[in-house]
């Protein structure tokens, strides 16, 4: 059993709930995700370069069919442009636009995030979170 508060003398905060998502906070690098290209998991968020488009990071799910889902994310830093992948597609929203809301389709799809447009900067991003509405 997980305790979480003071421990030692340090608190040590409770993983980011991350709803439907595993490791959406990344406390545990990028266990639990597919990554295309150079995702790697560092204190406690997703890093990407930011330089090269189309770099996937995704879970897969089976989205129940006409049921609304709530996906959200934040972008900590970077000018690459990143968008959410949903049912393994470009969704044209992106992450710093807040929470947006999709319906399921019934089949198995790829879900998450995905450079879009290639910036300059270290992209770092975290807080990944997918959540089921309601039909």
């Amino acid at each position: 059993m997980l305790n979480f508060g003071l421990l030692g003398g340090a608190y040590v905060a409770p993983p980011f709930n991350s709803g439907m998502f595993v490791n959406g906070g990344f406390e545990d690098g990028i266990v639990g995700w597919q990554a295309y290209g150079s995702w790697t998991g560092v204190n406690d968020a997703a890093e990407n370069p930011g330089t090269v488009a189309n770099d996937l990071l995704f879970q897969n799910f089976t989205f129940e069919l006409g049921v609304s889902y709530e996906i959200s994310a934040t972008l900590l830093e970077g000018d690459a442009v990143v968008n959410f992948m949903i049912n393994d597609a470009d969704s044209g929203i992106d992450i710093t636009a807040g929470v947006h809301t999709f319906v399921g389709d019934g089949t198995a799809r790829s879900t998450g995030i995905f450079v879009h447009t290639a910036g300059t900067t270290l992209l770092r991003v975290d807080d990944l979170k997918l959540n089921k509405g309601i039909k």
